[in-house]
């Protein structure tokens, strides 16, 4: 993870250039809340059952990431054990858009 200055604001171009870009440390390890961070975890090893996690996109959210990345508020994904996707999923998403490589992510 990455300290990021609060107002830091990267372009679209910057960040479709990247193959990983580092979460924030802004809400810290995950430790107390009992998760284990794994830092440039594989993101084609992530997997999003719809079924399971039912939430839908919302277009407009992941496309003000875009206009405006805030790696500051850029925080790891949170998989289970099975990698399946628990929380995050615009910022899946917007990696799945940036064609990230690679995540931080938080298992439970």
């Amino acid at each position: 993870m990455k300290t990021y200055k609060s107002d830091e604001v990267k372009s679209w171009n910057w960040v479709k250039r990247q193959d990983y870009i580092p979460a924030s440390d802004a809400i810290g390890d995950g430790a107390i809340a009992g998760w284990k961070l794994i830092e440039k975890f594989p993101f084609d090893k992530i997997k999003h059952n719809s079924e399971t996690y039912p939430n839908k996109v919302l277009a407009h959210q992941v496309i003000e990431m875009m206009d405006e990345f805030y790696p500051f508020g850029f925080y790891p994904i949170r998989i289970n054990k099975k990698r399946e996707l628990q929380d995050g999923l615009h910022r899946f998403t917007f990696a799945k858009m940036a064609c990230l490589k690679f995540i931080d992510v938080f298992v439970e």
